[in-house]
């Protein structure tokens, strides 16, 4: 009985918090609307929409380019620093740690807008620039597609570092020693033993900041703009400002179907990986 009971309460938390609003929300996106009111017709206009009009592929497709460019940023920056981290033997080790996660001090409005205070026109990017005579104007960097993926990876780089420390810490620095001993070099070394032992730790911080980054909405609404949606800051324009709830609930199945396919490929090809 009482494991039973030790299921039912996350089971319940699950049911209350994550499957029932997802319904409801898959739910309002099969509803049509007349007059920002969802009446009680079933549809799949909605969906429709969404995939012929420009902006709403537009949007798609950029929102999907951000997570893939973050996720990719974010693994290839946080890994050489949490290796150092779990390999290095310095008494400063603590202090580097901590500075390797110390944006997360700081909310991600506030270094957000510090990335915005940065590259505007009047930032302190295009006065550097200016005043060095490198260019005769300012440059216009926002709204940018770039600047958004800039800030989200500089936002998701210590979950990275966490994520990879995690992996490389369960990977013996005996392994990288044995291989050098035996005529390797340090990078051949490298490669044939740790980087594919700490797979896992890198397709998982991959997937951590690509998950997080196609889902973020305060960084591409400051950077990006009205000029540059995603999928985010679409949603809340049409639930928010048109009070489409119906489209904006399309929306939203479209971003968690894809965030729950990418997961159950990358389970896929991780127990593929793990019988062969």
């Amino acid at each position: 009985m009482v494991p039973y009971l030790l299921v039912a309460v996350p089971a319940g938390f699950l049911l209350a918090f994550f499957v029932a609003p997802n319904m409801i929300l898959l739910s309002a996106s099969l509803l049509e609307s007349e007059g920002m009111v969802p009446t009680g017709v079933l549809t799949l206009g909605n969906f429709t929409t969404l995939l012929s009009h420009r902006i709403y592929v537009d949007a798609i497709i950029r929102t999907f380019g951000i997570g893939l460019a973050v996720g990719a940023l974010v693994v290839l920056l946080a890994y050489p620093v949490a290796y150092v981290l779990v390999r290095t033997t310095s008494r400063w080790k603590n202090v580097l740690l901590a500075l390797a996660l110390s944006p997360l001090l700081a909310s991600v409005i506030v270094r957000t807008y510090g990335w915005w205070v940065l590259f505007n026109r009047d930032g302190a990017v295009n006065e550097a620039l200016q005043a060095l005579h490198l260019t005769a104007r300012p440059l216009i960097m926002l709204p940018s597609t770039a600047i958004i993926i800039v800030g989200l990876t500089h936002a998701l780089l210590p979950y990275g570092v966490l994520t990879l420390m995690a992996a490389l810490n369960g990977v013996s620095p005996n392994l990288e020693r044995a291989a050098i001993s035996l005529g390797a070099g340090r990078m051949r070394a490298f490669a044939a033993t740790t980087l594919p032992l700490t797979a896992p730790g890198i397709i998982g911080g991959f997937l951590l900041a690509f998950g997080v980054a196609i889902s973020a909405y305060a960084t591409p609404a400051i950077l990006g703009g009205p000029a540059t949606q995603t999928m985010a800051t679409l949603i809340y324009t049409f639930m928010a400002t048109l009070l489409n709830w119906s489209l904006g609930s399309a929306l939203g199945v479209v971003l968690l179907a894809s965030c729950l396919t990418l997961l159950m490929l990358t389970a896929l090809v991780s127990r593929r990986r793990a019988l062969t």
